[in-house]
């Protein structure tokens, strides 16, 4: 059996904590997986070797990483002939406003329209607030979007606000929908 490939890019990390609990689903599974950074793929990187996907992303300021935008335009024609799992991590994906949910879902076809890679399965993933690991700026930006929102304020330490069964059923879902 062909390994699952998971690709992710991250900014923060919590996108990479996203894509090892998502290997740890897949292993619980008993399938096998092959688990890269978008950013740091080995020289001898070969995507025919797979016949499933997960690509996992963060949105900033309603982009996703470069690094999994170029890996998607890169291996868009391969991917799109094997099942594919996209998850958009955000804090957009969090809210339960309908317009932050069609935003959410705007950046990802944003991303499908940019790359051409057009996954079977698109998930929005709830995010994490990293304060501390904002600098000023971004920590002082961060807040103001946030207590717009009657969010987290206290910049003093991070929050996460995955939905950690979700994103467990999801990959599941999408385990079983493989072919055997």
């Amino acid at each position: 059996m062909n390994p699952v490939l998971i690709i992710y890019a991250t900014t923060e990390g919590h996108t990479r904590k996203i894509a090892y609990f998502v290997q740890e689903t897949v292993l619980n599974t008993n399938q096998q997986t092959e688990i890269h950074d978008a950013a740091d793929l080995p020289h001898d990187f070969d995507i025919t070797k797979f016949q499933s996907a997960i690509l996992a992303g963060s949105l900033h300021q309603a982009k996703h990483q470069s690094a999994l935008t170029h890996f998607a335009r890169q291996y868009g024609e391969t991917l799109n002939t094997i099942p594919t799992l996209f998850l958009s991590s955000s804090l957009t994906a969090l809210a339960h406003d309908e317009s932050q949910t069609s935003e959410a879902n705007k950046c990802i076809q944003d991303f499908v329209n940019e790359t051409g890679f057009f996954p079977l399965k698109t998930y929005a993933v709830a995010g994490a607030l990293k304060y501390t690991e904002y600098d000023w700026l971004k920590r002082m930006v961060m807040k103001s979007i946030v207590k717009k929102e009657g969010g987290d304020t206290d910049t003093s330490h991070d929050y996460e606000y995955t939905d950690w069964p979700a994103l467990k059923e999801t990959v599941l879902d999408f385990l079983k929908s493989l072919p055997t």
